[in-house]
This record gives structure tokens, C-alpha cells and sequence, in this order.
């Protein structure tokens, strides 16, 4: 994780009541949009549409969620220690440790970050949605 990346995390967390559940989602977020080649306006105009239906009126909590998805995704797309893979493997530690991170994941949230993408592109995130519904069979049951 880059000094940046890191400091920004850390100073979120001390100041951002349940900053961690809003770092997974925005972990769950990134991850779709990293799956894409060809990222859009758009797609960061539907991850604020996405976080201002979980956090209502709430303007500082949907700003730091769009804005710590838009980190996670430059950080993968620069070519640094941050991939897909990394990030799911992340995603995956998560779920087994903190289990009520299992209802974080909104499907429908997911498959709205799809619908303006091209083929390759929903073929990737397409996999990626279903790693996420494994991961929901596997951590809600245990």
C-alpha cells in the first residue's frame, strides 16, 4: 500500500465512525470496476449514486466512499503491488474473519456497476460478481 494510500486510510479510521465496514465496500466496488478495461465518468458517477442509496443525506460518508473506491482503482491501474487479485484475496481474508461483512454485499449494487460496460468487460466483471456470490455461500453458512 503506498505511503498516501496508507496515511489516508489510517487517518480515516481514526476519524470516520465504522470507516472499516465503509473501506470493504468500497473494496467490493473497486474490484468491479478494476475488472473493467475501459473505465468511464459514468462509472464513478454510479458508484456515488450507489453510495449516496446506503448513506442517504450522509455527504462526508458518500464523498470518502467514492473517494477511497477512486484510490483503490488508481492504485491498480498504476501497475503497483495493488491488482484484482490482490484486492479479491483481501476481500476473501476479510469475509472469513469479520462474517457480518457478508451483508455489505449488494448484488444489485453490483450488477448496476455492469450495465455500461462492453462485452469483454462484463464478461470480466461478470466473474468477478460470481467469486463474490461464492464468497456469500461460503461466509454466510459458517
Amino acid at each position: 500500500m503506498s505511503y498516501k494510500l496508507h496515511f489516508l486510510s489510517i487517518f480515516r479510521e481514526l476519524f470516520v465512525p465504522h470507516y472499516r465496514s465503509l473501506e470493504f465496500r468500497a473494496k467490493i466496488l473497486a474490484a468491479m470496476l478494476i475488472a473493467k478495461k475501459n473505465l468511464v465518468d459514468s462509472d464513478y458517477e454510479d458508484v456515488a449514486q450507489i453510495a449516496k442509496d446506503i448513506y442517504g443525506d450522509d455527504k462526508k460518508r458518500i464523498h470518502i466512499l467514492v473517494q477511497t473506491v477512486k484510490e483503490y482503482v488508481d492504485k491498480a491501474t498504476q501497475g503497483g503491488e495493488l491488482n484484482l487479485d490482490s484486492l479479491l484475496k483481501d476481500i476473501d481474508y476479510e469475509l472469513k474473519n469479520i462474517k457480518r461483512y457478508v451483508k455489505k454485499i449488494d448484488f444489485a449494487d453490483l450488477r448496476r456497476l455492469m450495465i455500461n460496460s462492453d462485452e469483454v468487460d462484463a464478461h470480466f466483471q461478470q466473474q468477478v460478481y460470481e467469486f463474490f456470490l461464492n464468497e456469500v455461500k461460503i461466509y454466510s453458512h459458517s
